[in-house]
């Protein structure tokens, strides 16, 4: 079963996470998600998580676009990777993003067997914790100049060599279609190595209903195969917060 969960970073500014939680939930919504594990009421989230049966989808490790990301070496990471599984025992979410560096020189073998031997590192921390680690692709082209990661291929390319139940691609729509496009047969194609999705309307990253692709189409054909997870809206939207939200839900979930 496919089921949509919302980022809450870019909505409703000036609102407390908790506030925001609680928006998203009075307008139908069944699952949260967000980003930096550090700086959060982590327990509060959790606490109102518990109470309302609220889930969460996904976040990120602390401090996403620090220093030490995959391309780091394998101590700096590793103990990393372990103080932010300690920030999400607290949430309580069983799935986490991590990134990769930007390009940095090496060339692309040597960057990718810095990638695959990080990820192998936490794969056993991740599974004794059962979460599920998504090693998402970002496009390079708009809004992250220089990511490495920038080509679905080259990810689930890595995902096959680390080849752990726990290790897994963030495949996000917008990204991906301002780089490569083919996006209904490249998720049908890689489902099983698929862990989360991301999605926004292209170009501009705004509403799903606005832009070059069908989402309903899409979404369809998500549910069409034997993918059991979350589908994250990470959006900003154009119309007022609220009357987007609503306005998405419709799109997505009404016939």
């Amino acid at each position: 079963m496919v089921e949509i969960s919302v980022c809450f970073e870019p909505l409703f500014k000036g609102k407390t996470d908790l506030e925001k939680i609680q928006i998203i939930q009075s307008l139908g919504y069944k699952a949260i998600e967000f980003w930096d594990l550090a700086g959060k009421d982590l327990k509060g989230i959790a606490a109102y998580c518990q109470k309302s049966g609220l889930k969460i989808g996904i976040c990120t490790l602390k401090d996403p676009w620090g220093n030490i990301r995959l391309h780091a070496d394998t101590d700096s990471y590793l103990q990393h990777f372990s103080e932010s599984l300690e920030l999400l025992k607290l949430v309580g979410s069983k799935r986490v993003i991590v990134l990769t560096g930007e390009n940095n020189g090496h060339s692309k073998e040597v960057q990718m067997n810095q990638i695959i031997r990080n990820l192998k590192a936490i794969s056993s921390l991740a599974e004794k914790a059962g979460i599920v680690v998504c090693l998402e692709v970002l496009n390079s082209k708009v809004d992250h100049k220089g990511y490495f990661l920038d080509s679905s291929a080259l990810g689930f390319d890595i995902i096959r060599q680390v080849n752990s139940p726990s290790i897994k691609i963030l495949y996000d729509i917008y990204h991906m279609q301002i780089m490569e496009g083919d996006i209904i047969s490249t998720i049908q194609e890689n489902i099983e190595l698929i862990g989360h999705f991301h999605s926004a309307g292209v170009p501009g990253r705004h509403e799903h209903f606005y832009g070059e692709l069908n989402y309903r189409n899409i979404f369809s054909a998500i549910q069409e195969t034997d993918y059991n997870g979350y589908f994250g809206f990470e959006y900003w939207p154009t119309l007022p917060d609220e009357k987007s939200l609503e306005k998405l839900r419709e799109y997505f979930l009404d016939e």
